[in-house]
């Protein structure tokens, strides 16, 4: 998979497009700027922007084709953002106070371990947003991987990332919903997502 977003990411021009992920972008705005991560964030447009909103930004992603689309980006805004290549299962965070990521598929074993685990390094109060695409997504034609098992079920996310590996953390908002995505050609139309947004209370 690591060749597969290399060779994504070393194509002309951006994948899924400069702009922030529109469900992150609403919710962040509503946060004031300290420390965040954006984990698999790719090309970095979600971690680009919040850094020219004043966030102090880390992008961790194991695409080094990625880190440097990231870093054009930044010097095109004007920001600067730390990119780490790492993946998930061996990735030690610094205490942050929002992580937030959209479209992050990884199997289900990965998932259920390393997502919580990477929980623990929000400070208490810190926030957790994420959007991706639910199970009823398969079939559809705009994004997400073509594999049942990629895709999220919400009862069984939010069960990992508020379960006995999470540190406590209270529900702000979660939900299954339909939209309609215009991020790049790879993400463009109607969509099944899961939407979370956590905040850490303990």
């Amino acid at each position: 998979m690591r060749d597969l977003w290399n060779q994504r990411f070393a194509q002309e021009g951006w994948a899924y497009g400069k702009r922030p992920n529109a469900y992150l972008k609403s919710c962040i705005e509503k946060l004031t700027p300290t420390l965040a991560c954006f984990p698999a964030d790719g090309e970095g447009r979600n971690a680009v922007w919040a850094a020219s909103k004043g966030w102090e930004c880390t992008v961790f992603d194991y695409a080094e084709e990625g880190a440097k689309k990231c870093k054009i980006l930044a010097e095109e805004k004007n920001v600067h953002v730390k990119y780490i290549v790492e993946d998930l299962q061996s990735i030690e965070l610094e205490v942050t106070d929002l992580i937030a990521c959209s479209w992050f598929h990884t199997p289900p074993e990965v998932r259920k371990i390393h997502m919580p685990r990477i929980l623990h390094s929000l400070r208490v109060g810190g926030h957790f947003i994420m959007e991706g695409y639910h199970k009823n997504q398969l079939g559809k034609k705009s994004g997400g991987p073509q594999n049942f098992d990629l895709l999220f079920d919400l009862d069984e996310v939010l069960a990992e990332l508020r379960g006995d590996l999470a540190p406590q953390m209270e529900v702000i908002e979660a939900c299954v919903t339909e939209c309609v995505l215009d991020e790049s050609e790879l993400h463009r139309g109607l969509a099944s997502v899961v939407r979370i947004w956590l905040k850490r209370t303990g």
